[in-house]
This record gives C-alpha cells, structure tokens and sequence, in this order.
C-alpha cells in the first residue's frame, strides 16, 4: 500500500529532528528563553482554563491582525476564555505589550505528532483559530480526530504557497481537507485556498482583518533632524533600486530611511549601496545623522510604524523586486502618501482598492519610482490627498473584525 502524504509528511519531519531542535536550542539560548525551548517541544506548565477559544497567530503581523480580533471576541462573548499562540519570540514580547492580562499567551509547538498532542491535552481547546497561511498536517490532523473545530482566518495564499512543488502541494490538500472552514481576506484567496484542496463549500470571503487594525493609537513619529521619505521592509537586490531611484530624484536634502525586511541583512545592505561612510548612517550602530548623510538604516525591530508616522511620503518594499510585497494598511491607516512597485502579488486585492480609490501611486520601475519621489515632494496637496483618500478607504472597512466575530461564532458551533 502507498504511503499517504501525511504519512511521508511525518517520515521527513522524523529525519528533520536533529535540526530542528538544534535551530530551537540556539534561539532558545540566544534569547535566554528556557519557555521557548520547553513549549516548542510541546511541554507546558500550570493549570489551563477551561475549553479556550485558541488562536495561533505565528508572527508580529499575524499577533497585530489577531488583537482587533481578540477584542471584538471579548465584546460579544466576556465570559469565554481565550488562548494565543505564537512561534516566534519577538511575536511573544508584543503578546506580553498588548494582549489583556487575562489571555495567556504560549507558544506553538513545533509540528511534532507527539508535541501536538500534548499540547491538546493540556488545553484542551473548544475551537482553533489559525491565523493567515499556517498549514502543519500534524496539528490538522489531531484537530479533526480530537473534533475540534479548526478555522483559518484571514485566509491568504503567498505567491511561494501557491506556486511549491507538487509534493507540497499534496501535503497542504491533506491538511485542507480537515479544517472546518476557510475565512478568506479577499475572492482570489477564497479561488486559491479551493485550487489548493480546501473544500469549496468551506470556503468564504469575508475581507482583511488588518483594516480593524488600530494603528493610529500605536503611532508616535520617530523624530529626526531632517524631514525623511521611508522605504518600508525592503527586500533583497532592492536597497540598489531604492538608491539609484533617490540619487535620480529631486529630493531638497531629505533623507531616504530603509528599514528591511530582515535587519540581519544589513552587511549585504551596506554592500549593495557601496556609499562612503560618511554618507550611510546605521541605527543600529546609534551612528549621528550628520549634513553629509543620505541614507538613514533603521535595521531595528519594532519601529517600523514610528518611522512610518513620520514620513512625508512611504514606498512599500517587496514591490520592486518579485517578492509580492509587504502589507499597504499601515500606511493607510495612517493617511499617508504611498508608492509602491509592479509587484503587489500577495497583497493585490489592498493595492488594487487604493489603486481604485485614488489612495496611493504604483511604479513600473526604479526609474519611474525616482520620478514619483520628485513629483510628490514638489507636492504637498498630492501627498495629502493619497493619505486621506487612503485612510477613508480604511476607515469604511474597520469593522472587519467584527464581522469576523460573528462568522467565527457561527464556525465554531457548528
């Protein structure tokens, strides 16, 4: 008899142990997170609430989709207890700022079938919530035989799910197959989550959860000694577009913030620019911003949206280079003038609406993208009419996470 995709599914995670344990082990020691260690292996401690509502949420952008979320769960349904989950430690740090002191927060084992297991029985959840794209056949698969729901929330495919080998791709219709139901963010994620094995009649649409999202309350400006235009979690081979579009722009002497993506890659960053030194100044390394300097590297966690308040105008990164873009909703959020590159793959349904509704500018090229830094900087009117267009388009739509609510209710029960 052929082994089933799970089964193999199981047989390589086995061969992965040694690996993946060392990678926990030294995230674990370089945190100084003993936590870490011991949950990702699915060993918890203390006494649990009864039947939580359990979100995973696997990163800092699925945590601050999931709060609007956790609020508006609290509001319709104060007596039911909540759990969060996460994968990542600077995902735990913001659960520990934001989350309200009654929701605990634990991480995720990693996708072991005993570790899965154990952390069932310890909870013992009444639904499971999954935030985005986080697909792991184990915890599917013992989700269904214990019968606990399972919901994907803000349903979204990346361009890399949509297009993994075949192999991969039959792990993730095994895993389909067992989730109760599939709230999609927009229609060509509901069309992708049913090409991808997901039952269609499981499947529905009910928008972006990040239009609840509350940044303005979040947003202090990061001051600098010089007004800055901000490109936002750039990608790789990007910083040396972003840097020849400025050198081509009329600019006045301001300052071209980067903030990456990833801040470990600063060394490449610093590499593609091949600036003098004294026209790079690098956050990190708290080095002054002087006259002479061009470029401001903010490689640091956690300030991206400070940067972002502070901006006069925002490029998106991920556009200019083939990596489907970042998320545009921040920005909008915050009524600010916006640009982003040719490609939006994972985000094209936001970019198209403020594409439509006259709240932001998308580029074909670094060329064309010097010429729209020049354009709307000689424009203070243009600027603030992308901002507000873009943040009324957002402000129609901050309900999402209520209406997420009250899907989820309906999910959960049956």
């Amino acid at each position: 008899m052929a082994a089933t995709p799970l089964t193999r599914y199981r047989l390589l995670f086995a061969l992965l142990t040694p690996l993946l344990l060392g990678y926990t082990l030294w995230q674990a020691l370089r945190e100084k997170s003993w936590r870490y260690l011991r949950e990702r292996c699915g060993i918890y401690r203390g006494a649990a609430a009864a039947a939580p509502l359990w979100l995973h949420a696997a990163s800092v952008g699925e945590v601050n989709a999931a709060l609007p979320l956790i609020a508006a769960l609290r509001a319709r349904q104060p007596q039911q207890p909540l759990l969060l989950t996460t994968t990542t430690i600077s995902s735990a740090r913001l659960a520990a700022r934001a989350l309200p002191a009654d929701v605990p927060h634990v991480f995720l084992p990693l996708d072991w079938r005993s570790a899965v297991q154990r952390f069932l029985a310890h909870y013992r959840p009444r639904c499971a919530l999954i935030m985005e794209t986080e697909l792991w056949p184990n915890l599917f698969a013992a989700c269904a035989a214990h019968g606990i729901p399972l919901i994907i929330v803000n349903g979204r495919l990346s361009l890399r799910t949509r297009n993994a080998p075949a192999w991969l791709r039959r792990q993730y219709r095994e895993a389909l197959q067992q989730v109760t139901a599939v709230l999609a963010r927009s229609d060509a994620d509901k069309a992708g989550f049913i090409a991808l094995g997901a039952p269609a009649e499981r499947v529905r649409t009910v928008g972006n959860i990040k239009f609840s999202a509350d940044t303005q309350k979040a947003a202090v400006s990061v001051s600098l000694p010089r007004p800055y235009v901000l490109a936002a979690s750039t990608r790789d081979g990007e910083e040396a577009l972003l840097l020849r579009a400025w050198q081509q722009a009329e600019h006045g002497r301001r300052l071209l913030i980067i903030v990456p993506r990833h801040p470990r890659r600063l060394p490449e960053i610093l590499r593609d620019l091949a600036l003098p030194d004294a026209h790079v100044a690098v956050r990190s390394r708290q080095q002054d911003i002087t006259p002479d300097t061009r470029i401001y590297i903010a490689d640091t966690f956690g300030e991206l949206t400070g940067f972002m308040a502070g901006a006069e105008l925002v490029f998106m990164g991920g556009s200019l280079v083939p990596k489907g873009g970042q998320n545009v909703l921040e920005a909008a959020h915050l009524g600010k003038a916006l640009v982003f590159g040719p490609h939006m793959e994972n985000f094209a349904d936001e970019a198209r609406l403020l594409l439509e509704h006259d709240g932001a500018v998308q580029v074909p090229d670094a060329d064309a993208l010097g010429q729209a830094f020049s354009a709307l900087l000689a424009q203070p009117e243009r600027r603030a009419a992308l901002g507000a267009a873009a943040q009324q388009l957002v402000e129609r739509r901050r309900d999402m996470a209520q209406r997420y609510a009250v899907a989820l209710e309906e999910w959960c029960e049956a």
